[in-house]
């Protein structure tokens, strides 16, 4: 009998996680493969939006490297040019449990983030070509310095956004905010829910099925960063003394 009850309290537990029955389809470990994980990535150093006040890199170097924690994203001052990393995921994916293991940097000025965004921005192939908030933003993780214990989880789309104050978002408070978390999100055809290690903190269901309200249906790429001010990472000002400032992301996982 105690076998028989510990087999069903085993089952119960792997039916709550959001991993079960799933399998490992993307294992970016940057603590151990370091530069050879980069294959998997590709720098964006594009346009800032935001009022953000960096220049992302294009390639890695003083502001993408990596030691034994993992890949650090650094951002720098030199003069009036503040730069940094933005990294894309090569591949993209529809549905899914994605993590990342990472920790924040903190001080008045930063905003690392963990997102997604819809591939019809790089790849809209013979879809209607959408731009942003209609294409749908995931948040897995944002995070502002100076409010440094706070972790922000949030979907935007046309119809739910932070320009409409009418965004679908949450905070959680995380003891030890600048040790390594790990930041998840659980993506099915009709929910989205958000995991601070390991906790569920959040979950929207879809209950409009309009591409408007739930753009969630198309694959999404990955991306991580680190901001540097901007109308809410800048919202206190930047204080020179958090240079260099880094975001170091341990490994990065995709179950489907």
């Amino acid at each position: 009998m105690i076998v028989f009850q510990t087999l069903i309290a085993s089952a119960l537990l792997l039916q709550g996680s959001p991993t079960a029955g799933r399998h490992l389809v993307f294992n970016c470990d940057f603590a151990k493969q370091k530069q050879a994980a980069l294959k998997d990535w590709k720098f964006d150093d594009g346009p800032v939006y935001n009022g953000e006040q960096e220049k992302y890199a294009s390639g890695p170097g003083k502001n993408a490297f990596f030691t034994n924690e993992g890949l650090v994203i650094q951002a720098l001052q030199e003069g009036k040019k503040i730069t940094s990393t933005r990294l894309q995921s090569v591949k993209a994916w529809k549905y899914g449990y994605f993590e990342a293991d990472a920790k924040v940097p903190p001080g008045k000025g930063t905003w690392p983030a963990f997102w997604m965004l819809n591939d019809r921005l790089r790849n809209p192939g013979t879809q209607e070509k959408v731009g942003w908030p209609k294409c749908g933003e995931i948040d897995i993780m944002e995070n502002v310095g100076y409010d440094i214990k706070n972790f922000h989880f949030s979907l935007h789309s046309e119809d739910y956004n932070w320009m409409k104050k009418k965004q679908r978002t949450k905070v959680a408070a995380a003891e030890n905010p600048t040790a390594f978390h790990k930041f998840g999100l659980d993506w099915r055809a009709d929910s989205i829910t958000f995991y601070l290690d390991g906790k569920s903190v959040y979950k929207v269901v879809k209950d409009e099925d309009t591409f408007n309200a739930w753009p969630f249906r198309d694959p999404f790429y990955m991306i991580l960063n680190l901001a540097i001010g901007g109308f809410w990472g800048g919202a206190q000002g930047i204080d020179p003394k958090i240079f260099p400032s880094q975001f170091v992301v341990r490994s990065v996982k995709v179950y489907q």
